[in-house]
């Protein structure tokens, strides 16, 4: 045995107690889970990924606000406050927007803004956890599923304070993927639909780019530590987790930017883990619109992905981007079309 692997058994079994924390007085340590602990420790210390070219623009956090929203605040479950627009409209129907990776409520103002007038709707636009105006660490959260907790304290809120309301949930990359984890989940408000605009499903899945495979050369501007989120997935395994905030997506920004790496348990709250079980999950009307140009996943795979696990359907538009599509006027009038099928297009409160 090499000295500094000695060196680490012994520290691990003179530290059982707090490695192991399921571990009971009397029991002996599993040998299993100090080799597996081990080999996690040398997963996450390898060196983190860097980019070939600096990014070395000034961050410019000016995003057109075309349409006129009130700020507002949620409090949460343990007293942060998450900030959101609110686009005000007289309405039974209320739609919840979450952004993507990097972003906020600042770049969702159009959609929210275009969902307001096209289908009638009260629109709320999030900042989640850590991200725009709102409370806690950028690029972090507290624990795996916060996200989604977050998300729940919302409903709960706009369900108090608009009964009879019909809600649905609208999201963009990331925030799709965790509007699909929120649908896996037996224990939080139910909601009447869901609207995802090219959904994170989750890294390995058909719509996730092959390594080597990037798109548009996708790579210069996002890595993803796999090394490191295998190691933190092996010590969650034997239930550790001290090391979960360790970043294992790191984006090629200038300095200035608000958030440039997300935390292991950031990434493992944005999509579901396995994502048939997420689609599966869907027992509420459920539409899919991906832009055919996307830069960041791969459009054609959406199709046999979502039909195939849910009762979703599936929009395609011709040349839309990762991130026009979000205000696409093709997209939108598939929206429309299909909130007015399933009654979910907003009517005047009685």
């Amino acid at each position: 045995m090499k000295p500094i692997i000695f060196i680490l058994f012994s520290l691990l079994v003179f530290n059982a107690g707090q490695i192991f924390p399921q571990s009971q007085p009397g029991n002996s340590i599993n040998a299993d889970s100090i080799k597996a602990a081990v080999q996690a420790y040398k997963m996450i210390n390898t060196p983190e990924p860097e980019f070939t070219h600096e990014n070395t623009q000034t961050i410019n956090n000016k995003f057109p606000q075309l349409y006129k929203s009130e700020p507002c605040k949620f409090l949460m479950r343990d007293g942060k406050h998450l900030f959101a627009e609110k686009f005000v409209k007289e309405s039974n129907t209320t739609i919840i927007v979450l952004h993507g990776v990097l972003s906020s409520s600042l770049e969702m103002n159009r959609t929210s803004g275009l969902l307001r007038k096209d289908v009638n709707a009260e629109v709320y636009a999030i900042d989640l956890r850590g991200h725009g105006r709102s409370d806690g660490t950028p690029g972090d959260v507290d624990y795996i599923g916060q996200y989604t907790d977050d998300l729940a304290d919302v409903v709960k809120t706009i369900k108090k304070e608009e009964p009879g309301n019909k809600i649905i949930l609208a999201g963009h990359s990331m925030g799709g993927g965790i509007i699909l984890r929120y649908a896996m989940r037996k224990d939080v408000p139910p909601v009447d639909g869901y609207l995802l605009f090219v959904p994170l499903l989750g890294q390995n899945t058909p719509t996730f780019p092959k390594p080597g495979a990037a798109q548009n050369n996708s790579d210069e501007f996002m890595k993803i530590d796999i090394t490191r989120i295998i190691g933190l997935k092996i010590y969650n395994s034997i239930g550790v987790h001290k090391y979960d905030n360790l970043p294992v997506l790191f984006f090629n920004l200038p300095e200035d930017a608000p958030i440039k790496t997300y935390s292991y348990r950031s990434d493992q709250s944005m999509a579901p883990e396995d994502y048939k079980k997420g689609l599966e999950a869907v027992n509420k009307p459920l539409l899919v619109i991906v832009g055919s140009k996307d830069e960041a996943f791969v459009a054609s795979e959406f199709q046999p992905a979502v039909t195939g696990y849910s009762n979703g359907k599936v929009i395609i538009i011709n040349g839309a981007t990762h991130d026009n599509i979000i205000y696409n006027k093709k997209a939108m009038n598939f929206v429309k079309e299909w909130m007015k099928k399933f009654k979910l297009t907003g009517g005047i409160k009685r």
